[in-house]
């Protein structure tokens, strides 16, 4: 699992540099213009908020049993990590079937088709991990209730 989640943060860590820099030239290409266009750099940015998450999120791996608190992480973190990957998913699909609809070059098909399995991907890791922290809280919070249990019991 650790392997998979340093596998994750390395190819969205790439993903994020490549739309930053593609963003940045895009909106220096097009300031001559009126409304320069700035989706892919936002992209970027959400694209570096999910590095974030995933940066942060490595110690869990491999999901074990741990004996205290998980750090946490703020649902916004969350949030744009979702939505980092929601778009992906979206991006993948949409060009994945506007190439079908019009096949040209072979080679954007595996580009889709990859962006389109990292989405899944990050969604499905994402979906894992929280079912993980999940189930940990409830453990935490069983072991200490039993641990706070002490002379409850009325001998007569």
């Amino acid at each position: 699992m650790r392997v998979q989640k340093l596998l994750l943060l390395i190819i969205t860590a790439a993903i994020t540099a490549i739309l930053l820099f593609v963003g940045v030239l895009n909106y220096i290409g097009n300031l001559d213009q009126e409304t320069p266009s700035t989706a892919i750099f936002f992209l970027g940015v959400t694209g570096a908020f999910s590095v974030y998450f995933h940066f942060k999120t490595k110690e869990i791996y491999p999901f074990a049993k741990f004996d205290g608190e998980l750090e946490e992480l703020s649902k916004k973190y969350w949030a744009l990590h979702v939505s980092f990957g929601c778009t992906l998913l979206i991006l993948g699909s949409y060009a994945t079937v506007a190439w079908l609809k019009n096949p040209g070059e072979v080679v954007l098909i595996v580009i889709f088709i990859f962006v389109t399995l990292l989405a899944i991907w990050t969604l499905l890791d994402t979906y894992f991990l929280n079912k993980f922290i999940v189930s940990h809280k409830e453990r935490l919070e069983r072991r200490q209730e039993i641990e706070n249990i002490t002379g409850t019991i009325d001998e007569s």
